[in-house]
This record gives C-alpha cells, sequence and structure tokens, in this order.
C-alpha cells in the first residue's frame, strides 16, 4: 500500500454544492462541459428529426472506430451523453459531481484530472479493442462519463472499503456497492452480449480496473506536463541571455571600429544594429 500525504488528516467528505475550498474546480467544470455539450446534442438531435441534413456531436466528439486513430476522441467522448433523454446525463453527472468534488480536494487537480481520464481512456481502450475484434458498428460512437467514473468509485472503494453509499435507500458500503456494479457489468457479457443492449460493458469494467490499479501506483500525468514546461522556459530565458551577451559583444565591437574609423567604417547592417539597439534602449522596441 503505498503512503499518500493527504492521509495525514481525515478525509474531507465535502459533499454538496459549492462546498470545499479552491474555488469552482475542474470537477465541476467537467460536469458543466458534460451537461453543456449534452444540450447543444440534444437540440441537434431534435433538429435531426424535422431538418433533413442535421448531425448530432456523436460521431464527431464521440469515439467510433472510424475516428479512433485521432487523439482527441479518446477524451472528448466524455461529455457527449444519451440524446433521446436526460437519465444519462443526470446518472453521471450527480456522481461525478459528488465524487469528483471530494477526490479533487484530497488528492489535488492533476492527480484527480489522471484518475479520471486515466480511467476514461482504458475504459475506451477495451471498449474499441473488443469491438474491432467483433467487427462492430464502424458508425458506433462511444459517448458518456461512465468509465471515468467508475474509475473515481472504485478508488474510493479501495480506499476506504466500508465507507456507506446511499444505494436506493439502503446505506451500502463501498466495497459491496462496487462489487453489485461488477456483477452488473458482467452479467451481459456472460449472456454473449456485447453492447448489444446499448451500454458500453467493456468501459465500465475498464475504468474500474484503472481506479483499482492506479490506487495501487498513484501518480500525477500531469508532472511530465510541467517539467516539459520548466524547461522549455529554462531553455527560453537562457537563449535570451545568449542573445543579449552577443549583442552586447558586437555593440563593444562596433564602438571600438566608430572610435577608431568613424561613423563612414561602418555598413548598412551594422548601422541597422546600432539604429535597432539605440531603439530598444530608448524603450521605442522589443
Amino acid at each position: 500500500m503505498t503512503w499518500r500525504p493527504e492521509w495525514e488528516e481525515p478525509p474531507r467528505r465535502g459533499f454538496g454544492f459549492g462546498r470545499g475550498p479552491g474555488g469552482w474546480g475542474v470537477a465541476r467544470t467537467l460536469v458543466a462541459l458534460c451537461v453543456v455539450v449534452t444540450l447543444v446534442n440534444m437540440v441537434l438531435a431534435g433538429q435531426a428529426s424535422t431538418e433533413q441534413g442535421s448531425v448530432t456531436l456523436g460521431p464527431w466528439l464521440g469515439l467510433t472506430l472510424r475516428n479512433a486513430f485521432w487523439v482527441y476522441p479518446w477524451f472528448t467522448y466524455v461529455f457527449v451523453h444519451d440524446a433521446s433523454g436526460i437519465s444519462h446525463i443526470l446518472f453521471n453527472g450527480v456522481l461525478l459531481w459528488f465524487l469528483g468534488i471530494e477526490l479533487e480536494q484530497r488528492l489535488g487537480r492533476g492527480r484527480f484530472l489522471t484518475l479520471f481520464f486515466g480511467s476514461a481512456l482504458v475504459g475506451a481502450v477495451a471498449h474499441v479493442i473488443a469491438q474491432a475484434a467483433i467487427g462492430g458498428n464502424e458508425a458506433s460512437a462511444l459517448i458518456g462519463a461512465s468509465g471515468g467514473i467508475f474509475g473515481l468509485l472504485f478508488y474510493i472503494a479501495r480506499e476506504t472499503p466500508d465507507r456507506p453509499f446511499v444505494f436506493w435507500i439502503v446505506p451500502v458500503p463501498a466495497k459491496v456497492l462496487a462489487g453489485l456494479f461488477v456483477i452488473r457489468e458482467l452479467f451481459p457479457l456472460i449472456q454473449g452480449g456485447l453492447g448489444g443492449d446499448g451500454v458500453a460493458h467493456l468501459c465500465h469494467l475498464g475504468g474500474a480496473a484503472f481506479g483499482l490499479l492506479w490506487y495501487r501506483r498513484p501518480f500525477n500525468a500531469f508532472d511530465g506536463f510541467s517539467a516539459l514546461a520548466s524547461n522549455w522556459r529554462a531553455h527560453a530565458q537562457e537563449q535570451r541571455r545568449e542573445r543579449a551577451e552577443g549583442d552586447d559583444a558586437e555593440m563593444d565591437r562596433l564602438l571600438r571600429k566608430i572610435h577608431d574609423s568613424g561613423m563612414g567604417s561602418l555598413d548598412a547592417r551594422e548601422r541597422a544594429f546600432l539604429d535597432e539597439r539605440s531603439r530598444r534602449m530608448r524603450g521605442g522596441g522589443t
């Protein structure tokens, strides 16, 4: 079991709209994006029923076998939900709001996003591989945040297995709830169906597996981006320093040349350099 600094204090439950420090937060932002994108998808779907040629967001932002070679659908598919009703976005939105706010507060934004999108990515990989293996419909789009949410839920079930969740008005320990979800997702697969009921069961199971594994080996995928940005800034500063030193050396050379031979000895390039340097010193340029 890996030690985590946030365990030095009791977990903050932080459930509720607007609770907890840190401002709006990325968890709320994810929920807002899911709601907005799904509402747009519903509007487009409604137009499609009355206007020929209208399209929905599923084939564009959702993940299909056709666009799986692009990078963005592996992440944007989480924001699109079923346009035929509100149950899909309502269920996922509520879970992402309550689970996400708490985990963002305790894990930090970078690790929370790593857990959520890592779960969503692993779930998408499992789904796409299965679809490709059975020759599924290339235009059928994977949509919804369920894969990432399963990762959050199973992480909590592994971290605090006896923590109660209200399930159909009955308090259920997190480990029991996770077990019920596993049975719920495995049963259709055992019966021989792979998405025949319109549910991406392998995506859910893949997200759950990532949540369990990430508990054992937590990491922040955004640390690499921070290090890359830091190296880039250091490299840019070094280039500016070297350029300034080169300009200073060239300025000294030209001043010596003027002292020895006069202004008439300068060529057009050297005069342009002096004019530019004089403009910078007066604050007329950068």
